[in-house]
């Protein structure tokens, strides 16, 4: 999984940053209160399309969809229990742990129906 070319550095790019905002999406102490009571379930769209941006980044990079969705399912279930125990003004919540698993779902879903150009030749190959 090399990032020789212009598209390849592009993608992995777009995979850090996908990781990134996810982290801190999930990490953020946050605050007391919800800024948007009017979007009902705002926290569940986010949820959902934060994964399914990891999901689908990590396969046009090239990792495998079994691994990278066990891996993303894990950091799923982990990341409740951290908002859960650890961070003030945040609970842990099954509901968005479904949420990041059917994003998850999607992402990989996604990635796989469409056309492959992978950041490394053989990234296609290694990942399917």
């Amino acid at each position: 999984m090399a990032g020789g070319t212009r598209g390849g550095r592009l993608a992995y790019c777009a995979f850090a940053v996908a990781v990134l905002v996810n982290l801190y999406l999930l990490f953020n102490p946050g605050s007391p209160g919800d800024p948007a009571p009017f979007v009902p379930h705002r926290d569940k769209i986010v949820h959902f399309l934060s994964f399914a941006a990891i999901a689908w980044t990590g396969r046009r990079v090239g990792f495998g969809p079994l691994p990278l969705g066990a891996l993303l399912v894990g950091h799923a279930v982990e990341s409740e229990l951290v908002q859960h125990f650890l961070l003030p003004h945040r609970s842990g919540d099954p509901w968005d742990v479904l949420a990041d698993v059917c994003g998850i779902g999607a992402g990989l879903a996604l990635a796989g129906r469409l056309p492959r150009r992978a950041a490394h030749p053989d990234a296609a190959v290694a990942g399917s």
